[in-house]
């Protein structure tokens, strides 16, 4: 019978069943499995869980059926017996069944026993299981062929071990044969193809891969071919600070394909042991991961090279930094959250959680010497205990921090990081009064010690030290500050109202994340040019008067250090006037405050200069600031390299008249247009 007749009768009889009162969705179903459905389904709903298959008809008509499962039949567990068995996992029906994979079931204890020693971890595969299968294409084997020969050799000839074990190697050696034939000819040369790369790619090995220029070794996890883009895909693993634990993070790279056979050392990674100085490379790489660990926390340097932001869809921003920077990852991960990351910890649970200490601040049994008493940088630093040279050499090369010249966050390659190098006889070369010096100075050295411990009535409160400098430009206000930060040990934060903005939205924003970041890291804040944001406060600029109330609002909360430049202290809105602690006003220079500058800017002159004190007497009656008197050294500097000869009072006096003559000039154009556009007298 055909195939349309044998469903033409399935019909009829559904038909038939029908006529005979009985719905019927399945034509296969006969009259007497009709009739129980027919009761099913007149019948009340059953609190029963039914499996049902939806099939089609030739005609591709729907119909359920109940489903049949197939009978199994009854089955000695023969395979056990045999050491090794090559299992095919077939899939689809009875008519179309395919290979879905093949894999190698080891049956031998002798052999699980053997597996377990010498492999303890590999990806995708466990040997420490009762039952152990490993699938195609049983790369594993191929990697720790060399570890089972050696095993191979160790035990006892003719034992039911080795004869398993041997059982084993015959396999994998039948399976690789052309890999290790043609491997071993190109590995030879110290080359491979990329068909065969996988080959030297060992997980566990540790891996060589620089990484912007520098140096870099990862712990290889695993390995796996992609399609898009075409390479081999390294999952690696590293050592890193993510601010609080020390700890690994994992990380890939790709290995482009590429045709013929390459040498292994050219690479853009390959394990550590080809390269041509192992030894070497190994020893800088523990150096350097000392060098970061002693980094870990919070710690101020100097630094001088390129630095990186991340955050732009094309690799990361360079920036050429030179000056002060702070290394503090968490930090930069606490203001920076969509930048941050997290690593495995070294530690135990129990204790995995890094503890922090701070370093003794000043002696109190030595309060003269303030260069011992005022270290007092926020150097944090962990309780961990010191890393092994294996974790050190796996070290990242760069660590996370602020840069005060750029006043970005960035990340620092770890060997251009340099000691902070504080200036403290800087108060020495100030050219101030000296009761004003020894004002600031006693101020200073009290609030950084915290020996007041007076607070507002509300907790937390005016317990910031706030002064304001103000005067003509060039006699010293921007030295005080930058004085002080030397004098104290501590970062100078220097912003200006450009940084700031004159937006009270972004005020309020930028202003309050300012402050956070001069608190934790106890800075001197000097918010130069700060004359819009003090000015009186009027009926007709609501702008203006927000910009105020937010400063005054957000200063009263402040507990550092902190400078306010203004050259019109005049304008000042009243309810600043009770949030200062120290005003200071700066006069014009007077000629011994010249001859000093002038002392102090050449003495800093590489080559000698040749200038006595008359000279320096001379010099000093030209009315310039100090600003003025240091671009004069700097210009008269590079014309006596230009002529060859030393700096000497006649380059000085040169590039002074210059000077001179643009003061002149400018009087009179400021005399032209002045209110009553009269010329000054004399002129």
């Amino acid at each position: 019978m055909t195939g349309r007749g044998r469903a033409g009768g399935r019909i009829e009889k559904a038909l038939s069943a029908a006529r005979n009162g009985t719905i019927v969705d399945n034509p296969d179903i006969d009259q007497q499995e009709a009739e129980k459905l027919k009761a099913i389904r007149e019948g009340d709903m059953r609190a029963e869980l039914k499996h049902i298959d939806k099939k089609f008809t030739e005609q591709g008509q729907t119909f359920y059926a109940e489903t049949v499962e197939g009978a199994i039949p009854e089955q000695v567990n023969w395979w056990s017996k045999f050491a090794l068995c090559l299992v095919r996992h077939m899939a689809g029906d009875h008519k179309r069944p395919y290979v879905q994979k093949i894999s190698l079931q080891i049956n031998s204890q002798h052999l699980k026993d053997i597996l377990k020693k010498v492999i303890q971890n590999f990806p995708g595969v466990s040997f420490n299981t009762k039952d152990i299968t490993v699938d195609k294409p049983y790369r594993v084997l191929f990697h720790y062929l060399p570890e089972l020969k050696d095993v191979s050799g160790e035990l006892e000839e003719g034992s039911e071990a080795a004869e398993h074990l041997d059982l084993l190697l015959d396999f994998i050696r039948e399976e690789f044969k052309d890999t290790i034939k043609e491997t071993e000819n190109l590995l030879a040369e110290g080359m491979i193809n990329y068909q065969h790369l996988w080959t030297i790619f060992r997980p566990g090995a540790t891996i060589y891969a620089p990484v912007f220029g520098q140096p870099r070794a990862f712990t290889l996890q695993s390995y796996n071919y992609s399609c898009d883009p075409p390479g081999l895909v390294l999952a690696t693993e590293y050592v890193d600070f993510d601010g609080t634990d020390m700890g690994t993070r994992s990380n890939t790279r790709v290995i482009a394909a590429f045709f013929g056979a390459e040498r292994i050392s050219d690479l853009s990674a390959f394990p550590i042991d080809w390269h041509g100085a192992s030894d070497n490379v190994q020893k800088q790489l523990v150096a350097r991961g000392r060098l970061w660990e002693q980094v870990a926390g919070m710690h101020f340097r100097n630094y001088k090279g390129i630095a990186l932001e991340y955050g732009g869809r094309c690799g990361p921003d360079r920036y050429n930094v030179e000056g002060r920077v702070v290394v503090d990852a968490k930090t930069f991960h606490r203001l920076n959250a969509n930048m941050a990351f997290t690593v495995n910890p070294f530690k135990s649970a129990e204790d995995k959680r890094s503890k922090q200490r701070r370093i003794q601040e000043y002696d109190d049994d030595d309060e003269d010497d303030m260069g011992a008493t005022l270290d007092l940088v926020p150097d944090m630093r962990l309780e961990i205990d010191p890393l092994t040279d294996k974790q050190c050499m796996l070290a990242s090369c760069m660590v996370r921090g602020f840069s005060f010249s750029e006043k970005r966050w960035l990340d620092f390659f770890v060997d251009k990081l340099a000691p902070a190098g504080w200036n403290t006889d800087c108060f020495e070369q100030l050219v101030l009064p000296a009761a004003q010096k020894d004002l600031v100075k006693a101020l200073v050295s009290t609030h950084v010690k915290q020996r007041l411990s007076f607070d507002d009535i509300v907790k937390g409160k005016g317990k910031g030290l706030i002064l304001v400098l103000h005067g003509p430009p060039g006699v010293g206000k921007t030295l005080t500050a930058e004085t002080v930060a030397e004098y104290t040990k501590r970062p100078l934060y220097s912003v200006s109202s450009g940084d700031l903005g004159t937006n009270s939205s972004v005020l309020d924003e930028r202003l309050s994340r300012i402050l956070d970041m001069a608190s934790t890291w106890k800075a001197v804040l000097l918010i130069d040019e700060a004359d819009i944001f003090l000015e009186r406060r009027s009926l007709h600029d609501l702008e203006r008067n927000s910009l105020v109330s937010i400063f005054l609002r957000v200063l009263e909360y402040y507990e550092g250090i902190l400078f306010l430049t203004s050259n019109r202290v005049n304008t000042f809105d009243d309810a600043f006037k009770s949030r200062i602690h120290v005003p200071l006003k700066y006069n014009g220079l007077t000629v011994s405050s010249r001859k000093q500058i002038w002392k102090n800017f050449l003495d800093k002159v590489d080559s000698k200069v040749d200038i006595d004190e008359q000279g320096y007497e001379s010099l000093a009656q030209a009315d310039i600031n100090g600003r003025q008197i240091k671009n004069v050294v700097r210009t008269a500097k590079s014309l006596a390299q230009f002529n060859n000869r030393k700096l000497d009072r006649a380059s000085l006096e040169q590039v002074i008249g210059i000077q001179m003559d643009f003061e002149h000039e400018l009087d009179l154009t400021n005399g032209v247009n002045g209110v009553n556009g009269s010329l000054p007298n004399g002129h």
